[in-house]
């Protein structure tokens, strides 16, 4: 089953189908998959949807040896770097690709959620939602599939990446899945192709300028990307339905203070006997994930743990790179250890993902707590809350 009529067929029917595939090219090369998904399966439905990044040239190539025709989107957000839009346009040339599209945010929607510009830096979740993730959406309203250049050695959340799978509106096709940083660095020297001009200056993962940030010898490639806030992933490759915001702002109360601003919160706390969900980010207490690591560490999407503040932190140290988030959770009338705990875990352990502090946080805490490394905070205090909201925050 293949093209416009199989997708339309339902979630559960595209992840069967992507299953299949998946299964059918077990062992196939990233050419093999490409000219299978280009020509065969979804011929005249698919594009590649591309940022032009540090290692986008790879794949950018080998579907240019496939077919140069072949739809490649561009999500121009209005906040890249220069070098990125210079590189795109030498690449294209490069490769004689023939039909790049470069899709920017609604004008309109932009000028109502973000006239000031600077919603990347209150609520990048938001800001993604806006500049990358909508403009996609309608991207690929006409297609049937999308080819990413997504690999599993990029972060802990990829681990588990397939070479085909479902969004729950179109198969995405993943080739490069399996390839490791050698054979992508292999494959640009063979090809002669050229590196995005900010790799060799520490960029090893480049999107939006504002929440880029060179990379750290030994740092995941990606560690780069919205640093100190938590956040791994634009969006673009979470399911619909994880994505999806509120219909009325006034119908959540949002507790999650980061930034600055109340965000929403895309973490999905599970209790010790919930199903956890194939995907989307978890929240789960370190005892869950003590007793289910090995099937844990296998799924896609971020998983975070929960610990007490103070608890010792020798049977997580091992599992750090696993983490995306770390919730710390404060009694009332906390001793203090909570503290030395966030301080621990970033200034010794080098834990570079958002550590969140839970439970009783009170407002006079928020910024001590930032102090020793805290990044987002759980108010349940409604009066802090309430003064949070008003823009009303101490200073150390």
């Amino acid at each position: 089953m293949a093209g416009l009529e199989a997708v339309r067929t339902g979630s559960a029917e595209l992840v069967r189908m992507a299953s299949g595939l998946a299964l059918a090219h077990d062992g196939a090369s990233a050419e093999q998959i490409l000219r299978a998904a280009i020509l065969r399966h979804f011929q005249g439905r698919i594009a590649l949807v591309s940022s032009f990044g540090a290692e986008s040239a790879v794949l950018l190539a080998l579907v240019a040896e496939v077919d140069r025709a072949t739809p490649v989107v561009f999500i121009d957000t209005g906040k890249l770097f220069g070098e990125t839009l210079r590189y795109r346009d030498a690449l294209v040339a490069r490769l004689g690709l023939t039909d790049v599209r470069s899709i920017e945010p609604d004008a309109g929607a932009a000028a109502k959620a973000d006239p000031d510009g600077a919603l990347w830096l209150h609520d990048p979740d938001a800001c993604c939602a806006l500049r990358k993730v909508a403009p996609l959406d309608r991207a690929l309203a006409g297609f049937d599939a999308w080819i990413t250049g997504r690999k599993r050695f990029q972060a802990s959340s990829r681990a588990g990446l397939q070479a085909f799978e479902s969004d729950g509106r179109h198969i995405k096709v993943n080739p490069l899945a399996d390839w490791t940083p050698g054979d992508v660095a292999r494959f640009i020297r063979e090809r002669g192709l050229p590196a995005h001009p900010l790799v060799s200056d520490g960029y090893l993962s480049i999107g939006c300028m504002p929440c880029t940030s060179r990379v750290a010898d030994g740092e995941d490639p990606r560690a780069g990307r919205w640093r100190g806030r938590g956040k791994i992933e634009c969006g673009i490759h979470l399911a619909p339905a994880a994505r999806r915001a509120p219909e009325r702002e006034e119908e959540t109360v949002m507790t999650l203070f980061r930034g600055g601003a109340f965000v929403r919160d895309v973490w999905m706390r599970l209790a010790d006997d919930a199903q956890v969900p194939s995907d989307g980010a978890i929240l789960l207490s370190h005892g869950r994930w003590s007793e289910e690591a090995e099937n844990l560490r296998a799924r896609v999407g971020p998983v975070a743990v929960e610990i007490d503040g103070g608890a010792p932190l020798d049977a997580i140290l091992p599992h750090l790179a696993h983490f995306d988030m770390i919730a710390v959770r404060f009694p009332k009338f906390s001793d203090g250890r909570g503290y030395s705990t966030i301080r621990l875990l970033r200034d010794r352990h080098g834990f570079r993902g958002e550590i969140r502090a839970t439970g009783d946080i009170l407002l006079d805490q928020i910024p001590f707590l930032r102090r020793v490394g805290a990044t987002a905070f759980e108010i349940a205090h409604e009066p802090t809350r309430a003064a949070l909201a008003r823009g009303h925050l101490p200073e150390v």
